[in-house]
């Protein structure tokens, strides 16, 4: 293949332009044909050279956005029709009979009309704004009616900060504010001052009041790191993590562990694998499912050699899909076969999930051919394909992950890809992007235990906002303590 810097565009212009002017009068020997498909070649070439640096400088190319199709648009539109009482049945309907305010007369004969039992029926869906409120207790005190000597006082309810000034729901609040709403603090006391709580609220004391309740619900987050750890396959993926101040190390990644049943969240300094390797050293995991990070894998290759500890590292078919996808924007139909398949293959899974169990594996193992063929191809384009390209880059990413990105197609617990980690990670990038990062490390620690939490509530689907209240009153009663998964079965 062709440097750029050998070639000459506006010579190679200039020669092609030349020939074609000669084949439009005359029959081109071949040699003469020859050096105009050479010349093609190469302004090809350098075209998409320059188109690869060009995107290099932007970053990284973005697919188009998908258009909305006609079926879509058409659900939208039956849904948007349906009454609030259908589409939301779950909350509360308050129902009000409308009388006019002077019965009317008939229009044919002018006699006074009566009810008639039928009604016009409307339905809106509205809201009342948050309501602030006081809760003054009263504990009755206890003295002695004989010596006087002694006076006792009713016990205090427990609370997640016994002295504060702040209640639970309050506490329960300002958190899902900021890791489930993703509303920094700062912003919430501004709300608060807008809905009428005109003696405002300091926003560092109710920083301090989620790191009071990060520590109350530590119990929960040990129980949800066994609770991962324990599962045959685990996801991992880390993003960055900005510590503002309170360490040396700027650059710190929050790292991630998922499984079917939750999900837990760590705070490091560092992106080294040793982390996935300390996580993993009593796990249960038998396959690790990542998005080929060389950290992971080292990880794998330390807990064999440490502990004789055998852990399958599994690659992700989104990323793989995905690079073929940014490829095709300037390699269009060299991408094109591997794209198609990836479809298929996708089909297949989508086809997987509405099987019955038995017939699962099955499905997977139809995905494998699909598999052989883009490797087949990869190995046959790779060695003619442009250095350092997008396209080159996907080839070999799925050549070194092949054996990784298979394992799907032998044991049906292992997931096709990473999206379970992508997804669950979206909410603390979209909060670093909103806060830019922590203030300390206790605050780092905060951050991973709360949206711990509240991700694992999204992966069982429960609303953190029913799970929290309940949890913190468990606790306080003493009572049994069940994760998000274990919460999510009670209610069945």
């Amino acid at each position: 293949m062709k440097k750029v810097s050998t070639i000459d565009p506006e010579k190679e212009y200039e020669l092609a332009k030349k020939l074609i002017e000669l084949a439009s009068k005359q029959t081109l020997e071949k040699s003469d044909a020859t050096a105009l498909d050479s010349s093609v070649d190469n302004l090809i070439t350098a075209a998409r050279i320059l188109m690869e640096r060009e995107e290099r400088r932007r970053g990284s190319p973005k697919p188009p956005p998908k258009i909305k199709t006609e079926n879509k648009n058409k659900k939208e539109r039956e849904s948007s029709n349906k009454l609030p009482s259908v589409k939301y049945p779950d909350i509360e309907v308050r129902e009000e009979i409308i009388h006019q305010e002077a019965i009317p007369a008939c229009p044919c004969c002018q006699s006074t009309m009566k009810e008639s039992g039928l009604f016009d029926v409307t339905e809106k869906l509205e809201v009342e704004p948050k309501k602030y409120y006081i809760q003054r207790n009263k504990r009755v005190k206890y003295n002695c009616p004989k010596c006087y000597g002694a006076m006792i006082n009713t016990i205090a309810a427990k609370s997640i900060v016994p002295l504060s000034n702040y209640g639970d729901s309050l506490i329960i609040d300002i958190a899902l504010s900021k890791y489930c709403d993703l509303i920094p603090i700062e912003r919430y006391a501004q709300i608060a001052l807008q809905g009428g709580l005109n003696g405002g609220l300091p926003p560092h004391s109710l920083i301090g009041l989620t790191h009071h309740l990060s520590n109350f619900l530590r119990c929960i987050y040990e129980k949800l790191i066994n609770e991962v750890l324990t599962s045959r396959v685990v996801q991992a993926d880390e993003t960055p993590h900005k510590m503002l101040e309170g360490d040396e190390t700027y650059n710190w990644y929050l790292w991630g562990f998922f499984s079917s049943k939750g999900c837990y969240f760590e705070a490091h300094g560092t992106r080294s694998g040793d982390v996935a390797f300390n996580n993993l050293a009593n796990s249960s995991a038998e396959f690790l499912v990542t998005d080929g990070y060389a950290g992971y894998g080292k990880a794998v290759k330390d807990l064999e050699k440490t502990y004789h500890k055998k852990i399958k590292e599994v690659h992700c078919n989104a990323h793989a899909y995905r690079y073929f996808k940014d490829a095709s924007i300037t390699w269009r139909s060299e991408c094109e076969k591997y794209l198609s398949l990836y479809g298929e293959i996708y089909k297949l899974e989508a086809e997987r999930k509405l099987a019955p169990l038995d017939e699962q594996l099955d499905c997977r193992k139809k995905m494998l051919p699909l598999f052989e063929k883009i490797k087949m191809y990869c190995e046959q384009e790779i060695k003619n394909a442009m250095a350092s390209s997008y396209y080159k880059k996907a080839m070999n990413y799925f050549l070194n992950h092949y054996e990784g990105l298979t394992v799907c197609t032998q044991v049906l617990e292992v997931p096709l890809d990473n999206n379970l980690s992508e997804r669950e990670l979206r909410s603390p990038v979209v909060g670093r992007k909103t806060w830019i990062g922590t203030h300390s490390k206790r605050g780092a620690e905060t951050t991973a235990i709360l949206f711990s939490l509240v991700r694992s509530c999204m992966i069982n689907n429960i609303n953190p906002r029913s799970y929290f209240p309940w949890i913190v009153k468990q606790i306080n009663e003493d009572k049994e303590l069940l994760t998000p998964y274990m919460y999510s079965q009670l209610l069945r």
